[in-house]
C-alpha cells in the first residue's frame, strides 16, 4: 500500500516540504530547519478541489489506522493491519469512504485552506467502534482432515509357509473437508494515531442540491437545501494549526537524534530520552538490557510492571503457575510485561511479547545511551491495551482465560522504556539476553510501512 504524502511549507523560510503520513519531524531541505510537529487534536489534512475557484466545501472523514487483534474460541489468535476511512458527517453522499484516493492525490494540512469545513458529527469513539466491528465477527475456516488406516493381511494361518513380518500390510488414507467456526471473545486495536481528512464537494441546484465530487466532478449525492444550509452555518473557515518544537535538548541544548517517524527522541549530550506530552518535551525513564555486545542493535520495548487482580497475578511465581512453567516457580518479586515500541506484523508482535514476558530479561539504568538504538515509534499509551491480550497468549488454560480478558483491568505500577540488545546476523536480529528470540530484519524494515 502506497504511503500518503503531505505537502506543506517550512515555518521558518516558507519553502515547500513533503512529509510522509507517519512523519513527526519536519526537515527543511533549504534552510535545514528541523522541527517536531505537534498537532492540536488529530492531524487534519485536506484534498484540494481540482478547480479552486469553484464554491467547494469540505466534508470530514475519520482515518483509523493501526493493528487489529482478535482472540477466538476454540483458542486462536489473529492479527492484521487496519486502515479505514469513515464519513464523519450526516451529509447523504455515496462516498462513505475515501478508499485509495489519499494515496493517489497530494494532501495538504487543512488549516492552510480558506474554504468552509463542515462540522464533525461522528465522534472518534463511534469511528473506533465501527473499526472494531469486523474484528468482532465470527469466522469459519475450511480444514482438510487426513485420516490414516492400517490394512493388515488377513486369512494367513499360523502354519502357512509365510513370515508375517514380510506382510506388514499397506496404508489407506481417507481425506475429508470440515468447517470449523471460531467465536470472537476479545478484540483490540493498537491505535497508531488518528487523523481527519477533508474532502471537497461542490453543491449545485435549487431547492434540492446536487453534490459533485470536487476532484473528478462526478455526482455523489443529493441533499435538501435547508439541511445543507443548517450544516453550512456550523462550518468554520479555518482549523487549528499544528505547533512545533525545535529538535534541541531542553536540558543541555544538544541536537537531538531522531528518525522521521520517531515518537521519542534521544540526546547524546546529557544521555536522556525525550517524549512529547501536552506540547512539550518530557524526560522518559529508560533502562538497557544485559548481555549486549559493543556492536549490538538495541530495540525499544515498553516495560510495564503490572498486576492482574482478576487473574490472581501479582508475582513471578503467579506467572509461572498461570503459564504452567517451571521457571520463576519460587520467585516472589513482581513481574513485567514487555511490549515492542516499534511496529512489526501483528502475529510476530504477539510472539515477541510472549517470549520476553516469560523470559523476564534483566534491565538496569545506564550511564549513557547505547551507540545504535532503533527509533521509538509507538507510545506507551498506544500499546498499553495489549496487556490482557499478552496474558491470554501466555496462559496455559486458554479455554478458561480467553472469555475473561474483556473484564480485566491491569494495575500498572511502573512504566519504563527498555532497550534490549540484539545481534544482527544478516537476515535476523537475535536477542542477546538469553531468550530464544530472533526478529527478521525485513520485518523491522517493512513494519515501519504498516
Amino acid at each position: 500500500m502506497a504511503p500518503w504524502r503531505v505537502e506543506t511549507e517550512c515555518p521558518q523560510c516558507g519553502a515547500p516540504v513533503t512529509l510522509g503520513e507517519a512523519q513527526h519531524i519536519l526537515c527543511c531541505p533549504y534552510c535545514k530547519t528541523n522541527l517536531y510537529l505537534i498537532p492540536r487534536g488529530p492531524f487534519r489534512y485536506a484534498i484540494h478541489a481540482k478547480k479552486p475557484s469553484e464554491n467547494a466545501v469540505y466534508l470530514p472523514y475519520w482515518r483509523i489506522k493501526g493493528l487489529g487483534f482478535t482472540l477466538y474460541l476454540p483458542p486462536k489468535v489473529t492479527g492484521k493491519p487496519v486502515d479505514r476511512t469513515f464519513l464523519a458527517t450526516s451529509v447523504p453522499i455515496r462516498t462513505v469512504s475515501l478508499g485509495i484516493r489519499p494515496q493517489a492525490i497530494r494532501l495538504y494540512f487543512a488549516h492552510t485552506s480558506e474554504a468552509r469545513f463542515f462540522p464533525i458529527q461522528v465522534d472518534l469513539k463511534q469511528a473506533l467502534e465501527r473499526t472494531l466491528n469486523p474484528l468482532d465477527a465470527p469466522v469459519t475456516e475450511r480444514e482438510t482432515v487426513r485420516k490414516e488406516r492400517n490394512l493388515f493381511l488377513s486369512g494367513v494361518a499360523d502354519g502357512d509357509p509365510f513370515d508375517r513380518l514380510d506382510f506388514t500390510g499397506g496404508l489407506a488414507f481417507e481425506t475429508r473437508t470440515v468447517y470449523k467456526k471460531y467465536e470472537p471473545v476479545f478484540s483490540f486495536l493498537l491505535d497508531e494515531g488518528n487523523s481527519l481528512v477533508y474532502f471537497p464537494v461542490i453543491p449545485e441546484g435549487g431547492k434540492s442540491l446536487r453534490l459533485r465530487d470536487g476532484v473528478t466532478g462526478t455526482p455523489v449525492g443529493e441533499v435538501e437545501r435547508d439541511r445543507w444550509n443548517a450544516l453550512r452555518d456550523q462550518s468554520v473557515r479555518s482549523l487549528p494549526a499544528f505547533a512545533t518544537l525545535p529538535l534541541l535538548c531542553p536540558n543541555c541544548g544538544w541536537e537531538l537524534d531522531y528518525a522521521d517517524e520517531s515518537w521519542a527522541v534521544a540526546c547524546r549530550g546529557c544521555h536522556q530520552i525525550w517524549g512529547i506530552s501536552q506540547g512539550r518535551y518530557v524526560s522518559l525513564p529508560y533502562e538497557i538490557g544485559e548481555g549486549g555486545a559493543s556492536d549490538a542493535l538495541y530495540l525499544p520495548f515498553w516495560k510495564f510492571e503490572t498486576a492482574f487482580p482478576e487473574l490472581a497475578l501479582y508475582s513471578l511465581q503467579d506467572l509461572a503457575r498461570f503459564a504452567n512453567l517451571t521457571r520463576h516457580a519460587r520467585a516472589t518479586k513482581p513481574f513485567a510485561v514487555f511490549v515492542p515500541a516499534f511496529k512489526v506484523r501483528p502475529r510476530l508482535m504477539i510472539q515477541i511479547c510472549k517470549v520476553l514476558t516469560v523470559a523476564q530479561p534483566e534491565t538496569h539504568p545506564p550511564d549513557r545511551i547505547p551507540r545504535e538504538i532503533y527509533p521509538v515509534l509507538l507510545s506507551a499509551r498506544n500499546v498499553r491495551g495489549m496487556l490482557p491480550l499478552v496474558m491470554g497468549e501466555i496462559g496455559a488454560n486458554k479455554e478458561e482465560i480467553f472469555p475473561r480478558l474483556s473484564g480485566i483491568e491491569p494495575v500498572v505500577t511502573k512504566t519504563t522504556l527498555a532497550f534490549l540488545p540484539f545481534r544482527k546476523t544478516g537476515y535476523d536480529a537475535v536477542f542477546q539476553g538469553g531468550a530464544p528470540l530472533s526478529i527478521p530484519v525485513n520485518a523491522l524494515k517493512w513494519g515501519r510501512k504498516l
